[in-house]
């Protein structure tokens, strides 16, 4: 046997080896630039899709997703409306949507009512898909809070998805 033949093999072998660990630095190095490199940019942007529509009659504020992405509980822990009495500066929160509830999807609506209309005449005062404690009158605003942690976001973010200020007879 000539000493030429071990040497070969054990080179072959040392590039082999080099291959290998080439290639799988090249997918760690893959894998970060699309958590932390532009890719992530896109996907820690909170949803924008939500249109709100006061009735003054029936005395509701109607939330609608109007498009875009849809509301899973993979990035969405929750979905909450802040609606503020501007006339004593009081705040109720309710909950849209969370765990138990998502998704939400283009067409979803959730409705506020204010507690002092029947829209319906059952007797019910409460109509809608959350009361609040107060009266929804024009000047009043409604805040759509979304809660969650998008796919390459390092943490939990709390984003406002609209704001809507309530006008006698138009949609925000």
């Amino acid at each position: 046997m000539s000493p030429a033949g071990p040497i070969d093999a054990r080179a072959a072998l040392t590039l082999e080896r080099l291959a290998v660990w080439g290639l799988a630095v090249l997918a760690l190095v893959a894998l970060a630039g699309l958590v932390v490199g532009p890719g992530a940019d896109l996907r820690t942007d909170a949803p924008d899709v939500v249109e709100g529509e006061f009735d003054a009659q029936a005395g509701a504020v109607t939330l609608t997703h109007a498009g875009g992405d849809r509301l899973t509980g993979t990035a969405t822990d929750r979905i909450a409306v802040a609606v503020t009495d501007t006339d004593r500066n009081a705040t109720t929160t309710v909950i849209w949507a969370n765990e138990s509830t998502l998704p939400v999807g283009e067409g979803a609506q959730f409705v506020v009512d204010d507690p002092r209309v029947d829209s319906d005449g059952d007797g019910d005062f409460h109509d809608g898909d959350a009361t609040v404690g107060f009266h929804l009158e024009a000047g009043d605003t409604v805040a759509v809070v979304w809660t969650g942690r998008l796919i390459g976001a390092p943490e939990t973010r709390t984003e406002m998805l609209a704001t809507v200020t309530l006008v006698t007879g138009t949609s925000a």
